[in-house]
């Protein structure tokens, strides 16, 4: 796929994500002083869900298909089905939330997501790179994402009277999709770092693959209260033990590739922060967390903002001093923001007082917001990097590292 057919949507989408960090920074300010004309529970639904399918799914999908060399009139349909139904939800979420024209527009991508799939594997025939592998477990896991969504469709026809089991359909979606999202990132980021001639551990990074792969799946139920005792209680924390393994070895193989990149080391600091998280979870905090609608927040932000947003943002910018500047405002505002988070999610679970907590931590994740949405904004207007000049570049320092390795050896 040329870079004249991925670049566009890879702007539409960081417009997308403008949007969202707007919508969000509103939800925040909301939480300490009430927004009149804002109805949060459909403001939620459009943030979070532009958030994960305009922003971050159309720029995984443009940078995957354009990473195994796609091209043709099927992935760009791929790409503009999922422009256009990005906008649709931000639209119909916002005005209704999940209303019948908001899950009509959400049964739509279904079939478009399988096209873009469909799509991805039949171009990645013959691909046998790192990266790659992790693209490939990324959209099986985008596969059972979908199962968990059409598992919903059929409790809800047959009309299963156990709540429970409808959230743990739900559930199942988003953590299958939000997997989707890490593995694909970083298949993305790993491909990104060969490219500019970065040296990876490919075996820690394989161990990654390897841990988590086959167990994240399993995991789905601790978000879900009342399902996180019993087996699948039991199955799940088992199952997240090889998960938080997975994330600290991701994180040591991102700071030793780092060698004084900062966004890198960003990133290995978030996947570090979700590994503790994740043992969290397996020390039996998960029952508590699921309780309470703020923990989970917390979570989602490490994961989605801090280590998925923060590896794309890093994929698809250019290399330079105010590239450095904005990826430090996105990461420094997002740990600002985590820290709010953190103690609005100790408060909701009664591990620190309301009195005086809850409005600080308010307040630290509205300025949090703020920086990140400052900071987005800077890289909406910078655009994605200039391929060629960029690849041009890594290959002049790809030689110089090559010919002072020779000098050394002579």
């Amino acid at each position: 796929m040329s870079t004249r057919l991925h670049a566009p949507f890879v702007r539409i989408a960081l417009g997308f994500y403008v949007l969202a960090l707007s919508l969000g920074v509103l939800l925040r300010i909301s939480f300490v002083h009430p927004l009149p004309g804002l109805q949060f529970t459909f403001a939620v639904h459009a943030h979070s869900h532009t958030l994960y399918f305009g922003w971050a799914g159309l720029t995984v999908v443009a940078l995957a298909l354009r990473s195994v060399g796609a091209s043709g009139r099927f992935p760009r349909w791929v790409l503009t089905s999922l422009t256009l139904l990005a906008a649709a939800t931000f639209g119909v979420f916002l005005h209704s939330g999940y209303s019948p024209l908001g899950i009509a527009v959400s049964a739509l991508s279904l079939p478009v997501w399988l096209c873009a799939g469909v799509a991805w594997f039949r171009a990645a025939r013959g691909h046998r790179e790192l990266g790659t592998t992790f693209l490939q477990v990324g959209f099986v896991y985008g596969g059972l994402a979908m199962l968990g969504a059409v598992a919903r469709v059929v409790l809800l026809a047959v009309q299963v009277s156990d709540p429970v089991y409808g959230r743990l359909a739900v559930f199942a979606f988003l953590h299958n999709f939000a997997w989707f999202f890490l593995f694909a990132v970083t298949g993305l980021l790993v491909r990104h770092l060969v490219s500019r001639g970065t040296a990876v551990d490919e075996r820690l990074l394989r161990w990654t693959l390897r841990l988590a792969a086959p167990a994240a799946w399993l995991t789905f139920p601790l978000g879900v209260a009342g399902a996180t005792e019993g087996v699948l209680g039991v199955l799940a924390r088992l199952a997240l033990v090889p998960v938080a393994a997975s994330g600290a070895v991701l994180a040591v193989a991102l700071w030793r590739a780092a060698d004084g990149d900062w966004p890198l080391r960003w990133l290995s600091g978030w996947a570090a922060t979700k590994a503790v998280l994740d043992v969290a979870g397996v020390l039996g905090l998960a029952s508590l967390a699921a309780s309470a609608r703020h923990p989970a927040i917390l979570y989602l932000h490490v994961e989605l903002v801090g280590f998925v947003t923060g590896g794309l943002l890093l994929v698809t910018s250019a290399r330079g001093r105010g590239s450095l500047a904005l990826h430090w405002g996105h990461h420094l505002g997002l740990a600002v923001m985590v820290l709010g988070l953190g103690l609005t999610s100790l408060v909701a679970m009664g591990l620190l007082p309301p009195e005086g907590w809850m409005r600080l931590s308010l307040w630290l994740a509205v300025a949090g917001g703020a920086a990140i949405l400052l900071a987005g904004l800077g890289f909406a207007i910078a655009g994605p990097r200039r391929e060629a000049a960029t690849l041009r570049a890594h290959g002049v320092q790809v030689a110089s590292r090559r010919a002072a390795a020779q000098g050394q050896g002579d």
